[in-house]
Formats: C-alpha cells, structure tokens, sequence
C-alpha cells in the first residue's frame, strides 16, 4: 500500500518530466491521465514564455529536429528542413491535437538544405549548391524514386550560404541567393539577386539585383505582387541601417553594396568606380535596423481576423551583433487600401526583458487551417501559431 502511495505521488513529476523530455509522451500522458483521474494541460494549455497577438494562441508543435529552418505544408503532414543535421523530415500529428509526436527522414546526406517547395507532386530542395527534387505524393507523404539535382553549381560560401526557394503563380521556381560578405563588390553576378529557373530547372534568369541577402519572399494574393525581406550589412552602428522589405520588380536594382536602407551612400561603396547608373528601387518597408527578417508569408486563409485579411507575417530572427540585443519576435505586415503598411507585433518572448534570448523565429508556412507555422532554429522548436476563433 505504501509503495503505491508512493507512486502515485511521484506520477505528476514524471509525467511533467516526461512531457518536457519525451517527444510524442502527451499521447500515453493523456491515456495514463484518464485511468488515473488528473486532468492533464493539452499543449495549448502548457505554460509558455511567448505572447501572441489579441486573436491568436502558440503553442510547442515539435522539439525533436535540431536547427529546424525550411517548412512547406502538405496534407500528410508538416515538412521541415535541418541544415545542421543534412535531412529533410515529415512531421506526424497522427491524432490531430495540433502537436506532432514524431518525424520521419524523407531525404538524408544532403548539403545544408534550407529552402523547400512543393509543386506538382515534387519536393523541391535548396541545398547550397544546388537544388534538387524528388517525386512525393502529397496525400500520404510518400516519396517515389531517386533525389536529383536538376540545378547544379550555385555560388556556395560566405555569408550567406543558405538557399531559399518559393514557386511563384508563373509557375517558376524563384531562388534568392545572398551575398557572399557583408559588403563587397561580387564576382558572381548571381550573388545579392533573386533568380527564377523553369520546373525541370532551365532557363536561369536574373530577376532582380542589389539585394544583400533576401531570405524570405512571397507574393501578395490580393494582386499577385512579389515582395522580398532584405538584411541591411553590418558595422555602420546599432541604428544603421534598416532592413527591408522590398516590392520586386523585374530588372529592378535595389541598391547593394552602394546604398543601404533608403537610398543612403554606403560609406565604403558609395562613390565605386563600379558603381551602376541604373536607378535605385526604394523599400516599400523598414524594418528596426539589425532585426534580420528573415522568412515572410502572407496570409492566404479567411479564417484569421478581419484585420490580417491583407497581411504578411514576418519571422525578425534577432540581432547579433548590435550593442542591445533586437528582434526575435514574429510581426505582422498590414497593408492599406492607398498601399502604406502598418507593422505590428504578433508574437514575442523569444527575448527577455534581461536580454536573455530564449529562440530565434526564422522560417514561416501557413496550414489550410489559418495556424501559422514558425521555425525557431536557436531553440530547436517548431511553434504552431491559430486563431482562437473564427471571424464573424
């Protein structure tokens, strides 16, 4: 009698501990708690540092992937890319409570693979240097065949090594590569631009230039717009100069390494022999300077509130090197009638009030269901953002 007593006293701290450390445990937590009579908190439940927006609640979706970056949505579930660990993962949430309890590996060996794309029922895959696909069947997430690289050569290196890769609604695929320094004249014209090849991989074009690092892009669903994040360089200070977001254009030029922000000299590159006549396109938006926005989507769901009818949600992936740590929170972007876009925040505590950085929000992907997918690559997390309910 006594050692049962003393079990089921120590039960709720092992199931505590088995929540925090066992992935998938809140499906047995669950099972136990029901023969057991204690209620057990479901994830939403479960006590987080981070606050949402009026309208939205977060919760964990899974912490078993290291460095979590890439995500694309299918119906089979989540897909995650792990450039630390060389793989791409499909997540499982085979009861649909709205938290995964396991992955599997959909393709290992690869260099580095960040950017990922589904487009008629292939995987696309941005490695370093190259992008690759595979066949996969979006209903029951299976993959068929062999992984092939169908672009090959990519400018690798530097500072900006990661690849990220979106379809756009011509049908191309878009690739942004990003400069390979802080600031510098290229010898690769592919470098700081944003390029679109046919699906087989054909067909390389330039879209746009002049752009350091724009590590997210999306189009606008109301008019079909493309519109880029860009990472503005290092070194000029804590409050110079902002990153943007910048409405892409074809042949466009968007100012790196001449100008930064808003049409203001660089002072290394702004007087170069080398330096373009071509006319300088201005951001559409600023963003704090050194918040490194990252990846960006706007929302394509009616089941969101009125008011993020005509948004974009922003992942600023935080400083890291300012003198006071910025950043680390998701925004959203609201776009008025006459064009203007208001910024707000919609989910922070990645940074404490004592600088103490608890994640790093980089990559974002929208379900069918309006939830918001956030990687988190620092803590090794993916959060899953909803509505709370619907909009009248």
């Amino acid at each position: 009698m006594k050692r049962r007593l003393l079990l089921l006293s120590l039960l709720p701290a092992l199931l505590l501990l088995a929540w925090l450390t066992i992935p998938g445990f809140h499906t047995i937590q669950q099972l136990s708690s029901r023969a057991l009579g204690i209620k057990v908190p479901s994830p939403e439940e479960t006590l987080s540092p981070l606050t949402a927006a009026t309208g939205f609640k977060v919760a964990p979706y899974y912490t078993a992937i290291s460095g979590p970056r890439g995500l694309a949505v299918s119906p089979a579930g989540l897909i995650v890319s792990s450039p630390s660990e060389g793989a791409v993962y499909r997540l499982i949430d085979s009861d649909h409570n709205g938290r995964a309890e396991r992955h599997i590996t959909l393709i290992d060996q690869l260099k580095r693979p960040t950017g990922l794309a589904l487009h008629n029922n292939w995987l696309y895959i941005a490695e370093a240097d190259a992008i690759g696909r595979i066949a996969y069947n979006p209903l029951n997430g299976a993959t068929q065949g062999h992984y092939q690289r169908i672009i090959h050569d990519l400018p690798s290196g530097g500072n900006h090594w990661r690849r990220v890769i979106h379809f756009g609604p011509d049908g191309w695929l878009y690739l942004a590569i990003g400069s390979s320094c802080n600031v510098c004249i290229e010898e690769d014209p592919r470098r700081a631009t944003l390029m679109r090849f046919q699906a087989d991989g054909s067909g390389a074009e330039i879209v746009a230039s002049g752009l350091r690092n724009s590590a997210g892009f999306d189009w606008a669903p109301w008019n079909a717009q493309l519109y880029a994040t860009d990472n503005g360089r290092d070194w000029l200070g804590d409050d110079e100069p902002p990153d943007e977001l910048n409405h892409i254009t074809p042949g466009s030029f968007y100012g790196w390494p001449y100008s930064n922000g808003f049409g203001k000299a660089d002072p290394d590159y702004g007087n170069h022999p080398s330096k373009t006549r071509q006319p300088e396109s201005q951001p559409a938006h600023g963003f704090r300077p050194h918040n490194a926005a990252l990846g960006i989507v706007f929302n394509r769901s009616s089941k969101l509130p009125a008011d993020y009818q005509r948004s974009a949600f922003v992942a600023l992936h935080g400083s890291w090197n300012r003198s006071t740590p910025e950043g680390y929170k998701v925004v959203s972007l609201h776009w008025n009638e006459d064009g203007a876009i208001t910024e707000r925040d919609l989910l922070t505590g990645f940074l404490t009030a004592k600088g103490r950085i608890l994640g790093r929000p980089a990559e974002l992907a929208q379900g069918e269901d309006g939830s918001l997918y956030i990687s988190d690559d620092h803590a090794d997390t993916l959060y899953r953002l909803y509505p709370t309910k619907q909009p009248d």
